[in-house]
């Protein structure tokens, strides 16, 4: 038989298969810098804000009951507070997330996706803080129902949710443009 045989060929093709077949692919090197950038930001950008926030004028720990629940959902405000280590933080990611990808556009966008990330992840802390607290309430189905709502209606019902997004979107923007760049300029500058 020679190699040019089709029988041969195909039983190749069908081994090839057998050994594909079945198996699940990750690209740890690649979606694995994505989801660990993702984790770092949710939890460093949230955890900096109320190790901050949760301590008062005196140095002193106050309980999270008596923290103010738009904090959560208007972060821009306590910028200044956290000595701005929230934007660092999301625009080096971004950046990083940009700067290691071949092909910035896929950088771009997963940095873009960061930003509905922190707003889900300011709800779900708002509503963790609030069943919570509803311990302490007499009728704590009645309490939760109650202020169910009270997140969205502080991220979309108010113009400071609208601001906080467009400042989030534009820092994500700018660190993803920004490892764009730096990556153009890198690479033309290899050629010379």
């Amino acid at each position: 038989m020679s190699k040019d045989d089709p029988k041969i060929k195909e039983d190749h093709f069908l081994e090839k298969d057998k050994d594909i077949k079945g198996n699940f692919h990750v690209d740890w090197g690649r979606q694995g810098f994505v989801i660990f950038a993702y984790i770092l930001v949710l939890l460093g950008y949230f955890g900096i804000v109320a190790n901050i926030i949760l301590i008062d004028e005196r140095g002193l720990w106050i309980s999270f009951t008596e923290m103010d629940p738009t904090v959560l959902f208007w972060t821009y405000k306590v910028y200044p507070q956290t000595f701005y280590l929230p934007i660092l933080l999301l625009f080096f990611i971004c950046f990083l997330l940009t700067y290691k990808e071949d092909i910035p556009h896929y950088g771009i966008k997963a940095s873009l996706w960061i930003v509905p990330s922190l707003t889900v992840e300011g709800f779900l802390w708002y509503w963790i803080m609030l069943v919570i607290q509803s311990r302490l309430e007499p009728n704590m189905g009645f309490y939760i129902l109650d202020r169910f709502a009270e997140p969205f209606i502080y991220q979309f019902a108010h113009g400071e949710g609208y601001l906080n997004i467009l400042i989030l979107y534009g820092i994500t923007f700018t660190g993803a443009f920004s490892g764009m760049k730096l990556k153009q300029f890198i690479k033309i500058r290899r050629k010379f």
